[in-house]
């Protein structure tokens, strides 16, 4: 029994690689079960068997990178000494998957309204999750006197407010263009940020 669920997770994983790259080429529209079954050399029943349809895997495409991102970010932080260098660490690892992801992404913003329930569902699950983790970090900066003394609601301020500007650099608009251009703009971001309630004792 055991092996079997080995080998279901090993199917997903491969059928979700496969899909990934298929939709960062072709988007979601031109990309057929048929497409992705026919790339992994197996029949359209195998992909059947562990998802419903397109729509399912590119859900779970979507969750996966997601998750993705998010272990990563934690890797990132874990390496940070400072509370700041590890909010810098936070920025600049999503910049740089993001980057990394910038053609799946692209499909996620073009077929967003095709699936905006889920998506959204899971983007505000995955914001959560990251509010969460930047007031984890802030909070840590208040109780070493790096940073100054925060509410509570303070500290859920910022980290919202900070999650939601480093999401508006990762959209394809020109003002995130001149962000991302900057050699270190994520940096940039956490030292316009982080200023303001730095300890100045």
């Amino acid at each position: 029994m055991l092996e079997q669920v080995t080998k279901d997770e090993v199917m997903v994983r491969e059928i979700l690689s496969t899909a990934k790259t298929l939709f960062a080429r072709h988007r979601l529209k031109k990309t057929t079960m048929e497409d992705i079954a026919n790339a992994m050399g197996k029949g359209k029943s195998t992909l059947y068997y562990y998802f419903p349809g397109k729509t399912e895997i590119f859900e779970a495409v979507v969750e996966e990178e997601m998750k993705n991102l998010l272990r990563l970010t934690q890797q990132a932080i874990n390496l940070a000494t400072t509370a700041k260098d590890k909010l810098k660490a936070y920025t600049r690892t999503r910049a740089r998957v993001m980057a990394r992801f910038r053609n799946l992404s692209a499909v996620v913003y073009e077929d967003i309204f095709n699936h905006l329930e889920v998506i959204l569902k899971l983007k505000q699950q995955h914001d959560d999750i990251q509010i969460d983790l930047v007031k984890q970090i802030v909070k840590g900066g208040v109780e070493s006197k790096e940073f100054k003394e925060l509410t509570e609601r303070d500290m859920e301020l910022f980290s919202f407010t900070l999650v939601a500007a480093v999401r508006g650099t990762e959209l394809p608009l020109t003002v995130s263009e001149l962000l991302r251009s900057c050699e270190k703009g994520p940096e940039l971001l956490i030292d316009y940020m982080v200023d303001g309630i730095k300890d100045q004792k």
